[in-house]
């Protein structure tokens, strides 16, 4: 039996309704927001010609569902917008008889889409149908062809396959079996060391306080998944959809509120970042003297270890992915520049902060110095994001809604403006450095013992953590818009509060306050993962991307689907993970080390980002 939606109208001003919910069938009486004719069919016609169409509907006859159609999309936190339908049409096909000559291009092509959808939407539901766009048309018989950029490309992995065999062959023949310690600039590319490197335990027999930071490791892994589980769901719900009403009820289930405001833990990169660069820049000052030179050796160090592969990235997705296949939705999904750049704002707004704590962490010499910048820096980032969303109006979280993942926060001012930006999350990474500098203290003379029996706050934080991501739901709710005084609290505080929590169990675990937590976050099985986290973290979206914009159907959603594809994520984004790991990231952190330190032998520091 079908589960029984009600509608309710609540007035809005002197005339405007809203309609929160539909049963199925008056739902059903709707256009569908999705239409895909068969593209290949459509491509086996000489002469076949597919468009993907945005078309707005307007009221013709039957003007009571139109109206029902726009109350029901002007409830945007949990509807799409249904005045809007999106189609992929076979013109040679669904619109030949509108189709004088099978060669129409530009604007003709666009009067013949434009009246051939009219047309269907009047037969079919008494609604008129307007062209808005067309997003782009295929051809049959059309190629691709290669360009000059996808020839550079191709040269740069054949280079990248030739001195990573050439390394490691080197290795293997003349390093082992000679017994010689060999060119450094070449064994950064030996696959056996970097293997080895790459499973060897956490561990550091020049400074044992290290060992204690192996929970990075599991946290790094762990907060992976809840990406790519964010970032499956958004990148379907970004595709052609059978049933759009499975993403508009999603909202009515407390257990998927974790994921609409599952967008904190990824602030926990933030901190975990902070965290590192605090602790290591203070064992760093044990035996180097602090200078100004460590700001820009810094920021240059991070760009050359970062833009290997995150370069390399980039350019397979604007350059062979577009070849990899060819259907309705490929270009739609996979070819997005928007998605590129979107998808990867939180290396810009790291790389901002990490500036702005190596600074931090030049200037602020003293224990007292660094609580003072900390503790001022910390007011100023809490008033920042108070500002921010009083004088520009904008919401307390992100909201999830159907139109927001339909076009990747587009149009989104409050992730453009607050959740996106570098000096809107100071504060959780105020809060990492506040957590690195306090383990190396108590490290040094600290004695914690007595604080141990207060193990349960530790043990507190998790479930205090999940409630505070569910208390975003707070902003789901029917009904108007949360007051500004809520809004301005909320957003201020939100993040402070869920980072709070996780530096509590990042440190309960370095201290070995518990052992629940951290016999999960030290787990050995997490070190390989958590070393390959930022490959994975450029590579994820790649693979669902292309599985989605490979369908030819539309897809149905499910909660056992979503499960599918997140587990098919997991386990191709990590091989491909360890392959960049072995071939890109670990042979430029190799050369880095080769550069700086010719002389002496090149051990990794594998706790350090």
């Amino acid at each position: 039996m079908d589960r029984i939606y009600f509608v309710i109208f609540i007035l809005l001003g002197s005339s405007d309704a809203v309609i929160y919910r539909l049963n199925v069938s008056e739902y059903n009486k709707m256009p569908p927001l999705y239409g895909l004719d068969d593209y290949d069919a459509c491509m086996a016609n000489p002469g076949g010609t597919f468009c993907v169409v945005d078309v707005n509907l307007q009221a013709g006859s039957n003007k009571e569902l139109m109206k029902m159609i726009q109350e029901y999309s002007d409830y945007k936190i949990k509807h799409f917008n249904h005045t809007q339908i999106h189609r992929g049409v076979c013109v040679t096909m669904t619109c030949k008889e509108f189709l004088k000559n099978p060669d129409t291009n530009g604007s003709a092509l666009d009067d013949v889409l434009g009246a051939c959808l009219n047309q269907s939407m009047y037969t079919q539901y008494g609604l008129e149908g307007e062209l808005a766009n067309v997003l782009y048309c295929n051809k049959e018989g059309e190629e691709m062809m290669i360009d000059t950029g996808d020839i550079i490309v191709a040269v740069v992995y054949l280079g990248l396959i030739v001195i990573n065999v050439v390394g490691s062959f080197y290795d293997i023949w003349y390093c082992k079996l000679e017994e010689k310690s060999g060119n450094p600039y070449l064994l950064a590319f030996s696959m056996r060391r970097n293997w080895a490197r790459l499973t060897a335990p956490n561990t550091n027999q020049r400074e044992p306080r290290l060992e204690r930071l192996k929970l990075f490791h599991g946290m790094r892994a762990m907060t992976m998944f809840c990406v790519f589980f964010s970032h499956t769901t958004l990148i379907m719900s970004y595709s052609y959809v059978a049933n759009p009403l499975y993403i508009e009820t999603a909202y009515d289930d407390p257990l998927k509120q974790l994921l609409f405001n599952g967008s904190l833990v990824t602030h926990t990169f933030f901190v975990m970042s902070s965290f590192l660069l605090a602790y290591n820049f203070m064992l760093h000052t044990e035996k180097h003297a602090i200078s100004w030179w460590h700001l820009p050796k810094g920021i240059l160090l991070r760009w050359l270890r970062l833009t290997p592969t995150y370069a390399l990235t980039l350019f397979t997705i604007t350059t062979w992915m577009r070849h990899a296949f060819s259907g309705p939705l490929w270009q739609l999904v996979v070819t997005s520049e928007a998605d590129a750049c979107r998808q990867y704002w939180y290396l810009a707004a790291d790389t901002q902060l990490f500036i702005m704590g190596l600074l931090v962490c030049v200037v602020a010499r003293s224990c007292r110095a660094r609580v003072l910048s900390l503790s001022v820096l910390l007011v100023v980032a809490l008033a920042i994001v108070a500002g921010h969303t009083y004088f520009q109006d904008l919401d307390a979280v992100v909201i999830q809604s159907p139109e927001s993942y339909r076009n990747l926060y587009a149009t989104d001012n409050t992730f453009r403006l607050l959740y996106a930006r570098g000096h809107t999350n100071m504060s959780t990474y105020i809060l990492g450095l506040a957590g690195g500098f306090l383990a190396y203290h108590w490290q040094n003379g600290k004695n914690i013992d007595n604080y141990k029996k207060h193990r349960w706050v530790v043990w507190l934080a998790f479930p205090l953590g999940v409630a505070v991501i569910l208390s975003g739901g707070l902003f789901y709710q029917d009904g108007g818009r949360a007051s500004t005084v809520l809004r301005v609290l909320y957003a201020t505080l939100y993040k402070p509060v869920f980072q709070i929590l996780v530096v509590t169990i990042i440190l309960g675990t370095v201290f070995k306050f518990e052992n629940v937590y951290r016999s999960v976050v030290e787990w050995r099985g997490w070190t390989w993962m958590g070393r390959v986290s930022y490959s994975a973290f450029l590579l994820h979206t790649v693979f669902q991307r292309a599985l989605v914009g490979a369908q030819t159907q539309l897809i149905y959603m499910s909660d056992y689907y979503v499960v599918v594809v997140l587990s098919a994520t997991i386990l191709v984004t990590y091989i491909c993970a360890c392959g960049a790991w072995l071939c890109v990231e670990a042979p430029a952190a190799g050369l880095i080390r080769a550069a700086l330190s010719p002389d002496k032998k090149h051990n990794d520091n594998v706790t350090k980002v």
